[in-house]
């Protein structure tokens, strides 16, 4: 495993950690469910237990399944390329995909290397981009209509500890799924040769605690805020649902090692939350940059690889 790789992949999980603030630890304080200090340490576990379990499954996603195999030059190019993206989109304030990120960054840099690209598998997972936020949408409004219909049996004490329990409960949920998944992917980036070889527990601890910086530094931000705040308003139940339902198809992107970012799938959930009640606010500047994103930081990264690689 190369430490020059290693380390660049610390440094971008140092900024999953600053970016995804907003979804590690905004929602269980915007509850007032826990304290700063506690919003962090159920992150890091939910993260640590993400990685650990299932971050493996994440291995083989770009060398072995995109391409047949990879150079050091191709991963230290997309390194290079995620780390100059997403650090500008996080100054923005923009939440970043570092799936769409990676993956076309890779795709570039194999592209202008002259190695064969599985096109079948690049077509799933891009397309899987698109379904995840249309399917998590469904899902948040099948589980939001349920809890809507639920919650008002209960007294105002029962739904405030009922509120601050579905807080923990669904942001233990997402980083455990953003562990397994970005980071698992960020992990597959940090060798050529990874791919069959026995998974480095110390590496993945290393990548978590760059994280954790990355949390504890800026988590307390702009960004510290969920989505929800500054995209549209949602009630404590929508947002659960939101979240629940983002974590689950994050899981099952994960278990076909399809890379998928959490903020394509909140923005799903939260407009499948809002629209099946009447929403007095929605924050359409906000939710038009994050889809114009979506598009324009997967074609900029191909381009950048694509040229950069050319000269490594």
């Amino acid at each position: 495993m190369d430490s020059l790789l290693v380390g660049l992949a610390a440094l971008l999980c140092f900024l999953f950690g600053w970016n995804n603030s907003s979804f590690l630890i905004g929602n269980l304080r915007g509850a007032g469910s826990l304290s700063f200090m506690g919003a962090l340490l159920i992150s890091i576990l939910g993260l640590l237990v993400g990685v650990l379990l299932e971050g493996s499954k994440m291995v083989g996603t770009l060398a072995g399944t995109l391409a047949p195999s990879t150079t050091f030059a191709i991963l230290l190019t997309v390194m290079f390329v995620s780390l100059m993206l997403t650090f500008g989109l996080t100054l923005l304030d923009l939440p970043v995909s570092f799936s769409m990120i990676m993956v076309s960054s890779f795709l570039g840099a194999t592209y202008s290397s002259a190695i064969p690209v599985d096109v079948s598998r690049s077509v799933e997972v891009i397309a899987f981009w698109f379904v995840a936020p249309l399917a998590t949408a469904i899902f948040t409004f099948v589980v939001y209509e349920a809890v809507s219909r639920v919650v008002p049996r209960f007294g105002i004490l029962a739904v405030d500890s009922l509120n601050r329990v579905g807080a923990v409960a669904s942001g233990l949920a997402v980083s455990y799924t953003l562990g397994a998944n970005n980071i698992g992917l960020i992990y597959s980036a940090t060798s050529v040769s990874i791919t069959g070889q026995p998974i480095n527990a110390l590496v993945m601890l290393l990548l978590v605690l760059a994280g954790t910086v990355g949390i504890l530094l800026f988590g307390r931000s702009a960004l510290g805020g969920t989505m929800g705040d500054r995209m549209l308003t949602l009630s404590p139940q929508g947002v659960f649902s939101a979240f629940v339902s983002s974590s689950l198809v994050v899981w099952l992107g994960t278990q076909y090692a399809l890379p998928v970012s959490i903020s394509q799938c909140l923005l799903g959930g939260m407009l499948g939350a809002a629209y099946s009640r009447i929403v007095s606010v929605v924050n359409r500047r906000l939710v038009s940059e994050t889809l114009s994103l979506w598009l324009l930081a997967p074609l900029a990264s191909f381009a950048l690889s694509y040229f950069l690689a050319g000269y490594l």
